[in-house]
């Protein structure tokens, strides 16, 4: 028995004394993490800005969220002059229900000022702080290379929320949304990640980025805005000074793009690039071509298309020649224009569709050049003999508007109305046509004339509203 007790004690001393089974290297390895100073420093600097990074992390949320909450304020401050401008001016639809009353852009602007300005504090603020973020990043990566993907996470985090904290939904302002909340809860999703990795523990792996979004692709039609808007600055210089050379090709170009200016509604956004401003454009840079040339110039004008492309232009050639002193060639393009004028008969449904923006203004033209009996008389005989005509013809009577987002969230809504009828308009000879082509339509003003959909049955809506005596002003 006493030699089985020695030969346990025996082997129990030699398990103690060899607890861990590691041979040579492994030795090595483990004295070189225990006992190098280099390693040792490494492991160190590592810890250090690790926590450093964790550390400004925590500051730049603990920021973010206190300034959340003065764009809260101050956003219900705005809703606040909402409730009590809904209070005090109760306003009701045709229907007996309440409408919603906004305040004037005068009394928003204000709080819309100081809900900008809040946000724009935050951003600069957290921009700041983002520094000292990304400063312990570098540091982190460079000490331990393999924590580079969870540095490069936590940077696009803290990317993510700075552009977060400058945005507050809708205009006028609605309750906060998830985008902050969420982008406060990857960071730290993130932060908690590197630091869980230089620990060792790597089950969290950063997410791919995403993929960098191109610019968007210029479609054809803003290509040809663009391409018109170039063309027209590059004639700016002959509008500024009075003394530049006559450039054909640029003439040219100018002309050439009269059909397109032609096209565009007549709305205010579009009038520095409409048709006024093309034909304008070109008169200018023939401002100083000799006479010949000017009068060769003029009769090319006769033969551009559609008519009101023609007319226009031979009016600004007119302008331009009379502040040149060159009376006659001013007389000599007004006649052409009052000419092309008197010879539409307006029969053609091509002249209708090629000139629908212009139209009413090329009627209202002709009578000033002749009689508002006489356009009156053109168009009779025109709608008479082709009572298809009257679409286009109701169409041409539309006076083009916009209407703008009160917070630039909306597209613009480009609109189509009549506010009155010209004297030399057959009024009652249209509106008969309006009843027996479209019986289904009924005089209404502006505003109740929006319950039809289409186009054309709404200002024929409108046609009928004036027609029969009624005001359709704004």
């Amino acid at each position: 028995m006493l030699r089985e007790w020695k030969a346990a004690q025996l082997a129990e001393h030699d398990q103690i004394q060899r607890s861990w089974h590691l041979n040579n290297d492994e030795v090595a390895a483990v004295s070189a993490l225990s006992f190098d100073p280099h390693q040792l420093s490494i492991a160190t600097a590592s810890a250090t800005t690790i926590m450093a990074a964790a550390r400004a992390v925590g500051k730049m949320v603990s920021v973010g969220r206190q300034r959340r909450r003065l764009a809260h304020q101050a956003a219900q401050e705005w809703q606040a002059l909402r409730l009590r401008t809904n209070r005090t001016m109760p306003a009701f639809d045709l229907n007996g229900d309440r409408l919603t009353v906004e305040p004037s852009r005068a009394e928003t602007k204000p709080y819309e000022e100081a809900l900008n300005r809040v946000l724009a504090e935050s951003q600069a603020e957290l921009e700041s702080l983002a520094v000292e973020v990304v400063a312990e990043l570098y540091a982190v990566s460079a000490a331990d290379q393999g924590l580079g993907p969870w540095c490069d996470w936590v940077e696009r985090q803290v990317e993510e929320l700075i552009a977060a904290a400058g945005r507050w939904p809708g205009r006028p302002p609605t309750e906060d949304d998830q985008a902050w909340p969420d982008a406060v809860a990857e960071l730290q999703r993130a932060s908690a990640a590197l630091s869980a990795a230089w620990r060792g523990d790597r089950t969290v792996s950063p997410p791919e980025p995403a993929p960098a979004i191109s610019g968007p692709v210029e479609t054809d039609q803003q290509r040809a805005v663009r391409e018109h808007w170039e063309l027209l600055e590059s004639a700016g210089p002959w509008g500024r000074v009075k003394h530049r050379d006559y450039d054909a090709a640029l003439y040219a170009r100018l002309t050439d793009t009269l059909p397109w200016a032609n096209a565009l509604p007549l709305v205010p956004s579009l009038t520095t690039m409409g048709l006024d401003v093309t034909a304008r454009r070109a008169a200018t840079v023939a401002r100083n071509a000799d006479e010949t040339t000017y009068r060769a110039l003029i009769h090319q004008a006769t033969e551009q298309t559609p008519l009101a492309a023609s007319v226009v232009l031979l009016q600004h050639l007119g302008a331009i020649a009379k502040q040149q002193g060159r009376e006659a060639l001013q007389d000599a393009a007004a006649a052409e224009a009052t000419k092309l004028l008197l010879a539409e008969d307006w029969k053609a449904p091509a002249v209708w569709v090629d000139n629908s923006n212009y139209a009413r203004r090329l009627l209202a033209w002709t009578a000033g050049a002749s009689h508002g009996g006489e356009v009156r008389e053109t168009l009779k005989t025109a709608i008479k003999g082709n009572p298809d005509l009257l679409p286009s013809v109701i169409e041409a009577m539309g006076q083009w508007g916009e209407a703008f987002s009160r917070d630039g969230t909306e597209p613009t809504r480009v609109f189509q109305r009549i506010s009155e009828l010209p004297d030399w308009f057959p009024a009652g000879l249209v509106a008969d046509l309006i009843r027996q082509l479209f019986p289904a339509v009924s005089a209404a003003d502006e505003f109740g004339s929006e319950r039809y959909s289409d186009v054309e049955q709404r200002l024929a809506s409108q046609i009928l509203w004036i027609a029969e005596g009624n005001s359709n002003e704004w």
